[in-house]
């Protein structure tokens, strides 16, 4: 294991402290600023041609705070993320360098901090996609480069594709895979989703742009 990963998962724990002594505080932005610097040992981006480190799940074992972990193949980026506060029905998780991921329902509705970022959605509910059949409408909205709101609409239709067990950093889930295929002015995009327990969503994969390509999330910590 690298010196680089063991601070990061030390550096991981110590956050784990600072949320959890927030309680139901609202926000969780003192835990998150007690973590400040981190991001560089979490993530990378850019023109290395080497992958992200994976914290291992004996690292995980010592953060006592729920985390997603979201990676972007077609940037070389490795987020994780953890509470940073609910807005009605939207939660929000952020990484210590203040990137978020924004979810009505366990779906993703925005993203701040990744460069191209979904400024709004309207999605489909958790309900209606882990039902695993029926169509739907979805839509993005951006901003482009004239700092102008674009909107980009895609009809949906979802294909239950069975029980299959996944791995989560090292440990197996068995889960139900929903995938959702869509047209639209983008052309196509498939996003998919493994249900645990239900409704429970474990892992996804979904679109922030076609020109960028799809976040892979998976719930690493569950912990409340």
């Amino acid at each position: 294991m690298s010196r680089l990963a063991l601070r990061a998962a030390a550096l991981l724990a110590v956050a784990g402290l600072t949320l959890a002594a927030c309680g139901n505080d609202k926000s969780a932005a003192p835990g998150l600023r007690a973590v400040k610097g981190v991001a560089a040992d979490l993530f990378k981006r850019g023109k290395s041609d080497a992958p992200p480190a994976v914290l291992t799940r004996a690292q995980l074992a010592g953060f006592n705070t729920p985390m997603l972990m979201a990676e972007v193949k077609t940037a070389n980026v490795l987020l994780y993320l953890v509470p940073f506060g609910q807005n009605g029905g939207v939660e929000t998780w952020a990484t210590s360098d203040d990137r978020t991921l924004s979810f009505r329902d366990g779906v993703l509705v925005a993203t701040r901090g990744l460069g191209p970022d979904i400024m709004q959605a309207e999605v489909p509910s958790r309900a209606q996609l882990a039902a695993g059949r029926g169509s739907h409408g979805r839509a993005y909205y951006y901003l482009d480069g004239n700092d102008k709101i674009r909107r980009q609409s895609w009809s949906c239709t979802l294909s239950d594709r069975g029980v299959e067990t996944i791995a989560v950093v090292g440990m197996q889930h068995t889960t139900r895979h929903v995938v959702e295929t869509c047209t639209g002015e983008g052309g196509e995009m498939t996003n998919e989703y493994w249900f645990e327990g239900g409704g429970y969503v474990r892992k996804s994969k979904e679109l922030i742009m076609p020109e960028w390509g799809y976040a892979e999330v998976s719930r690493v910590v569950d912990k409340p």
